[in-house]
């Protein structure tokens, strides 16, 4: 049976301040060009905090590249953004009881995620087992777990295809293998979107997925 092992999904923890976020769970392995890659984001880290205030995201989870990303607020959202986002309703419930989720700056009191549009309203999504395809094209082929990475089962968006309907969005992590996201908790409202996230300063910390 295998296992989700929860990335920004499973420990975004914001500092509402800096717009700082953190992993609840250890970090994923580094190699050392990935290790000099974080040192020069830790400098310019330092250095933005002791400038002027910038609408600077730090991720340091596993569902995007790790570094800093320059958040725009009211943008317009089309497929292939990433966005930050507010999730709500049972899967932040969840994502709460479960840990998953830190405390933050959203309206329920959690951190937003840090995710990818995939699909927007017209398109049509299908999830299956080993794939998610948009309008007929595969976007990505990583297997859906049935439990967490303690062993809690998950309870993936059930098999099939639908119209994504107006007001609503698809999102996948970047990094996809261990990325909480549409595949577990469906669709979410384009008004939770809280900004478009660009890359700025970043560093994979392994292989993409």
């Amino acid at each position: 049976m295998s296992r989700l092992v929860e990335t920004s999904d499973a420990g975004i923890g914001s500092l509402r301040a800096s717009n700082h976020t953190r992993r609840s769970e250890t970090l994923p392995k580094t190699n050392s060009n990935t290790r000099r890659g974080l040192m020069t984001i830790t400098a310019t880290v330092m250095g933005i905090w002791m400038g002027p205030s910038l609408p600077i995201r730090l991720n340091w989870t596993g569902s995007a590249p790790l570094g800093l990303y320059l958040t725009e607020r009211g943008a317009l959202i089309a497929r292939d953004d990433v966005v930050e986002f507010c999730l709500g309703g049972t899967a932040a419930t969840l994502a709460c009881r479960r840990g998953y989720l830190m405390a933050g700056g959203c309206s329920n009191g959690t951190s937003p995620l840090l995710k990818q549009v995939v699909a927007v309203a017209g398109d049509e999504v299908e999830l299956q087992r080993d794939f998610f395809a948009v309008n007929g094209r595969v976007v990505d082929q990583t297997r859906r777990h049935s439990t967490d990475s303690v062993g809690r089962p998950l309870e993936p968006v059930p098999f099939g295809r639908r119209l994504v309907r107006d007001g609503e969005v698809w999102v996948l992590g970047v990094c996809r293998e261990r990325s909480w996201d549409s595949r577990y908790f469906g669709p979410v409202p384009v008004a939770s979107i809280v900004a478009k996230a660009r890359p700025l300063l970043t560093v994979w910390a392994g292989e993409p997925k």
